[in-house]
C-alpha cells in the first residue's frame, strides 16, 4: 500500500530509511534556493533562534513581543515544510503545493488512472466499477492528496493523473488542474480485520437497493477498511504515503466514527505501518490475491481512547497490494 518501501526493478528502497521517515510531517511549499534556508530572520529585532544565541525580543512591548512570536513561528514552520519536501520539489518541473481533501465520484477517472500507474500487477488493483462504488457509496472515507499544475509546466513530466485531471476554474487562462498525485480509499465493516466480503462490492449497487448481501462498505460499522494507499511512482520515497496517512488516520480520530482501522499489506511494510502503531497478529483467512495474508490485530493499540489502529501483512505481492 504505501510508497515505501517500493520495488522499482531490481532495487528497492528500505522500509526503514530515515530520509523516508523525516519527510513528511507537514504541508509543503516551493522549494526555496539555498540561502533562503540559512539566511537569519529578523522580525523587529526578533532573530531566529538557530542563528542568535540572544534574543533581544525581550525589549520590545508585550503586545509587540507576542506579535513578533507569532510571525516568526509561522515564518519558522514555513522553513520547516520546505526543508522537509525539497526532495519532493527537486522531481517536479512545477511548484508542489499539495491540497489534501475527500474524494468524490467526480474523481473516478484519477483514481483509476493513479492506481493503474501504482500497481504493476493487475490483479493488485482496484478495479473501476469498484472505484465507482466506493466514491459513490463512502467518499467521506476517501482522501485525496492533489496539486495544482499548469499543464504547460509539467512539460516533460509524464504523470498519467494530468491527462484527466479537472480544471480548478474554467475561465482561468493558464489551464491550471487539480493532479491527484496519492489517495487513500475505504470501506466500512462489521469485522474487526479486511476480510474477503470487504474487499468485494455488490453488483447491484447501482439500482439503489439497502445493500443486504454482506458485501462492500457497511453502513454503521465501526472497523474502516483502508483498500488502497497508492502513491504516484515518480514521486515514490518522497514521504507522500507518511504525509495522507498521518492526515487521513488524524481525521478518524477527530470525527470519532469509527472503533477501528484495518488494512492489508506486503510483510516487509511492516515497519512502515508500526510507525503509526499497528500491531501485526498472525495469519489471515483473506484469500484476495491468492492468500497468503497475515492479520495485524493480535495486540489492540488505542489512539486518543476510542481509536484501534490494525492492519494485514501479505508476503510475497510484486508492489504494494490494493484490493
Amino acid at each position: 500500500m504505501p510508497d515505501t518501501p517500493v520495488k522499482v526493478g531490481k532495487d528497492t528502497v528500505p522500509a526503514d530509511s530515515d530520509d523516508e521517515w523525516e519527510d513528511a510531517t507537514s504541508s509543503p511549499e516551493s522549494t526555496p534556493n539555498k540561502s533562503a534556508l540559512t539566511a537569519p530572520l529578523l522580525i523587529r529585532g526578533l532573530t531566529s533562534s538557530s542563528e542568535s544565541a540572544v534574543d533581544d525580543s525581550e525589549d520590545l512591548p508585550d503586545r509587540e513581543f507576542a506579535r513578533a512570536r507569532k510571525v516568526q513561528k509561522k515564518r519558522d514552520e514555513r522553513l520547516e515544510a520546505r526543508s522537509k519536501f525539497a526532495k519532493v520539489q527537486k522531481l517536479l518541473p512545477f511548484q508542489f503545493c499539495p491540497n489534501v481533501r475527500p474524494l468524490t465520484i467526480s474523481d473516478l477517472e484519477s483514481c483509476v488512472a493513479l492506481e493503474n500507474a501504482a500497481f504493476t500487477n493487475p490483479e493488485h488493483r482496484c478495479t473501476r466499477e469498484k472505484f465507482a462504488y466506493r466514491l459513490s457509496a463512502c467518499p467521506e472515507l476517501c482522501l485525496g492528496l492533489f496539486c495544482t499544475v499548469v499543464p504547460e509546466k509539467a512539460e516533460g513530466f509524464d504523470i498519467e493523473t494530468l491527462k484527466v485531471a479537472h480544471l480548478v476554474e474554467t475561465d482561468r487562462e493558464d489551464g491550471a488542474r487539480s493532479v491527484l498525485l496519492a489517495h487513500i480509499v475505504a470501506t466500512r465493516s462489521n469485522d474487526v480485520v479486511v476480510t474477503d466480503a470487504a474487499m468485494d462490492y455488490p453488483h447491484d449497487y447501482r439500482a439503489g437497493k439497502p445493500n443486504t448481501s454482506g458485501l462492500g462498505h457497511q453502513e454503521g460499522g465501526q472497523t474502516i477498511c483502508v483498500h488502497s494507499l497508492a502513491v504516484h511512482p515518480k514521486l515514490h520515497g518522497c514521504g507522500l504515503a507518511k504525509l495522507l496517512m498521518k492526515s487521513y488516520l488524524q481525521q478518524i480520530k477527530n470525527s470519532e466514527i469509527a472503533s477501528l482501522v484495518a488494512l492489508l499489506c506486503e510483510d516487509y511494510l511492516i515497519n512502515f505501518y508500526e510507525r503509526f502503531n499497528f500491531k501485526y497478529s498472525g495469519k489471515s483467512s483473506a484469500a484476495f490475491g491468492g492468500g497468503g495474508w497475515h492479520d495485524m490485530n493480535e495486540e489492540e493499540n488505542e489512539i486518543a481512547g476510542s481509536v484501534t489502529w490494525r492492519f494485514t501483512t501479505f508476503g510475497t505481492a510484486e508492489l504494494r497490494r490494493t484490493d
